[in-house]
Protein backbone atom coordinates (compact mmCIF):
# COMPACT_ATOMS: atom_id res chain seq x y z
CA UNK A 1 0.00 0.00 0.00
CA UNK A 2 1.41 3.12 -0.89
CA UNK A 3 0.54 6.36 0.72
CA UNK A 4 -0.50 9.24 -1.61
CA UNK A 5 0.15 12.87 0.13
CA UNK A 6 -1.15 16.02 -1.54
CA UNK A 7 -1.11 19.99 -1.05
CA UNK A 8 -4.71 19.40 0.05
CA UNK A 9 -3.28 17.13 3.01
CA UNK A 10 -0.28 19.69 3.93
CA UNK A 11 -2.91 22.66 3.90
CA UNK A 12 -5.26 20.46 6.27
CA UNK A 13 -2.15 20.63 8.60
CA UNK A 14 -2.18 24.16 8.18
CA UNK A 15 -5.62 24.27 8.85
CA UNK A 16 -5.43 22.19 11.84
CA UNK A 17 -2.47 24.41 13.18
CA UNK A 18 -4.40 27.27 13.01
CA UNK A 19 -7.64 26.10 14.22
CA UNK A 20 -5.73 25.09 17.57
CA UNK A 21 -4.62 28.79 17.42
CA UNK A 22 -7.76 29.83 17.56
CA UNK A 23 -8.78 27.59 20.15
CA UNK A 24 -5.52 28.92 22.26
CA UNK A 25 -6.90 32.40 21.47
CA UNK A 26 -10.21 31.47 22.71
CA UNK A 27 -8.45 29.95 25.91
CA UNK A 28 -6.61 33.59 26.13
CA UNK A 29 -10.22 35.00 27.17
CA UNK A 30 -11.46 32.41 29.30
CA UNK A 31 -7.67 33.47 31.03
CA UNK A 32 -6.17 30.37 30.64
CA UNK A 33 -2.92 29.27 29.12
CA UNK A 34 -2.44 26.52 26.80
CA UNK A 35 1.22 26.42 26.14
CA UNK A 36 1.71 23.18 24.89
CA UNK A 37 -1.23 24.43 21.68
CA UNK A 38 1.66 26.69 21.31
CA UNK A 39 4.16 24.28 20.64
CA UNK A 40 1.43 22.27 18.16
CA UNK A 41 0.37 24.75 16.20
CA UNK A 42 4.05 25.39 15.77
CA UNK A 43 4.76 21.82 14.68
CA UNK A 44 1.71 21.70 12.23
CA UNK A 45 2.91 25.26 10.61
CA UNK A 46 6.20 23.91 9.94
CA UNK A 47 5.83 20.90 8.51
CA UNK A 48 3.21 22.35 6.49
CA UNK A 49 5.72 24.40 5.24
CA UNK A 50 8.15 22.17 4.46
CA UNK A 51 6.31 19.75 3.37
CA UNK A 52 4.89 21.82 0.75
CA UNK A 53 8.12 23.06 -0.28
CA UNK A 54 8.88 19.25 -0.67
CA UNK A 55 6.36 18.20 -3.40
CA UNK A 56 7.48 16.77 -6.24
CA UNK A 57 7.20 19.59 -9.57
CA UNK A 58 7.99 22.31 -7.02
CA UNK A 59 10.31 24.96 -8.80
CA UNK A 60 13.25 26.24 -6.78
CA UNK A 61 12.17 29.90 -6.11
CA UNK A 62 9.04 28.09 -4.69
CA UNK A 63 10.97 26.23 -2.59
CA UNK A 64 12.90 29.19 -1.41
CA UNK A 65 9.90 31.38 -1.00
CA UNK A 66 8.64 28.65 1.29
CA UNK A 67 11.64 27.32 2.99
CA UNK A 68 12.37 31.46 4.09
CA UNK A 69 9.03 31.07 5.57
CA UNK A 70 9.84 28.48 7.62
CA UNK A 71 13.18 29.98 8.51
CA UNK A 72 10.90 32.83 10.20
CA UNK A 73 8.81 30.32 12.07
CA UNK A 74 12.05 28.89 13.34
CA UNK A 75 13.41 31.90 14.46
CA UNK A 76 10.70 33.24 16.07
CA UNK A 77 10.63 30.62 18.82
CA UNK A 78 15.04 30.13 18.58
CA UNK A 79 15.78 33.83 19.87
CA UNK A 80 14.96 34.63 22.62
CA UNK A 81 14.49 38.95 22.45
CA UNK A 82 10.99 39.14 22.98
CA UNK A 83 10.45 41.68 20.55
CA UNK A 84 12.72 39.89 17.73
CA UNK A 85 10.10 37.07 18.15
CA UNK A 86 6.79 39.03 18.07
CA UNK A 87 8.18 40.42 15.22
CA UNK A 88 9.44 37.20 13.11
CA UNK A 89 6.51 35.19 13.80
CA UNK A 90 3.86 37.87 12.68
CA UNK A 91 6.07 37.71 9.52
CA UNK A 92 5.25 34.04 8.67
CA UNK A 93 1.83 33.99 7.23
CA UNK A 94 1.97 37.14 5.62
CA UNK A 95 5.09 35.99 4.07
CA UNK A 96 2.83 32.54 2.79
CA UNK A 97 0.32 34.49 1.58
CA UNK A 98 2.02 36.58 -0.46
CA UNK A 99 3.87 33.71 -1.70
CA UNK A 100 0.17 31.87 -2.21
CA UNK A 101 -1.11 35.15 -4.11
CA UNK A 102 1.56 35.37 -6.29
CA UNK A 103 0.55 31.78 -7.45
CA UNK A 104 -3.23 32.84 -7.37
CA UNK A 105 -4.65 36.21 -7.61
CA UNK A 106 -8.15 35.24 -6.16
CA UNK A 107 -6.50 35.00 -2.87
CA UNK A 108 -5.62 39.20 -2.75
CA UNK A 109 -8.41 39.53 -0.47
CA UNK A 110 -7.06 36.83 1.53
CA UNK A 111 -3.48 37.99 2.02
CA UNK A 112 -5.16 41.68 2.50
CA UNK A 113 -6.72 40.51 5.51
CA UNK A 114 -3.39 38.33 6.57
CA UNK A 115 -1.50 41.39 6.41
CA UNK A 116 -3.96 43.78 8.41
CA UNK A 117 -4.94 41.43 11.20
CA UNK A 118 -0.88 40.31 11.83
CA UNK A 119 -0.01 43.86 11.45
CA UNK A 120 -2.81 44.91 14.19
CA UNK A 121 -1.59 42.23 16.40
CA UNK A 122 2.42 42.60 15.98
CA UNK A 123 1.24 46.54 16.96
CA UNK A 124 -0.54 45.89 19.95
CA UNK A 125 2.03 42.84 21.34
CA UNK A 126 4.57 45.83 21.04
CA UNK A 127 2.59 48.23 22.97
CA UNK A 128 1.73 45.46 25.69
CA UNK A 129 5.76 44.19 25.79
CA UNK A 130 7.32 47.67 25.15
CA UNK A 131 4.95 50.33 27.04
CA UNK A 132 3.79 47.81 30.02
CA UNK A 133 0.38 48.88 29.18
CA UNK A 134 -1.75 45.97 30.53
CA UNK A 135 -4.86 47.64 29.61
CA UNK A 136 -4.29 46.87 25.90
CA UNK A 137 -4.45 43.17 26.91
CA UNK A 138 -7.53 43.12 25.34
CA UNK A 139 -7.27 44.85 22.64
CA UNK A 140 -4.32 42.95 21.57
CA UNK A 141 -6.20 39.46 22.08
CA UNK A 142 -9.26 40.40 20.17
CA UNK A 143 -6.26 41.91 17.67
CA UNK A 144 -5.00 37.82 17.65
CA UNK A 145 -8.53 36.59 17.25
CA UNK A 146 -8.93 38.80 13.73
CA UNK A 147 -5.69 37.50 13.06
CA UNK A 148 -6.43 34.11 13.71
CA UNK A 149 -9.73 34.21 11.64
CA UNK A 150 -8.02 35.58 8.46
CA UNK A 151 -5.03 33.07 8.72
CA UNK A 152 -8.04 30.15 8.58
CA UNK A 153 -9.84 31.59 5.88
CA UNK A 154 -6.44 31.68 3.87
CA UNK A 155 -6.09 28.54 5.21
CA UNK A 156 -10.12 27.16 3.76
CA UNK A 157 -9.43 28.57 0.80
CA UNK A 158 -6.23 26.73 0.37
CA UNK A 159 -7.54 23.57 1.47
CA UNK A 160 -10.94 24.28 -0.92
CA UNK A 161 -9.20 25.38 -3.98
CA UNK A 162 -6.62 22.22 -3.89
CA UNK A 163 -9.75 20.31 -3.20
CA UNK A 164 -11.77 22.01 -6.46
CA UNK A 165 -9.06 21.56 -8.77
CA UNK A 166 -9.11 17.51 -8.46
Amino acid sequence: MKLKLSKKTYYTMGLLGTALSLVQAIAAFAGGSMRLLDSAVFCLTGLMLLFLASVHGTPAADKRSLFCCFLLLVGSMFFSIPLLQIILVSLVYPAFAAYEKNRDERLTNQFRAVCIGDLLWMGFRIVVLLGEVKSMMLPANLAGLLAICARLWLMFSLYKRERDER
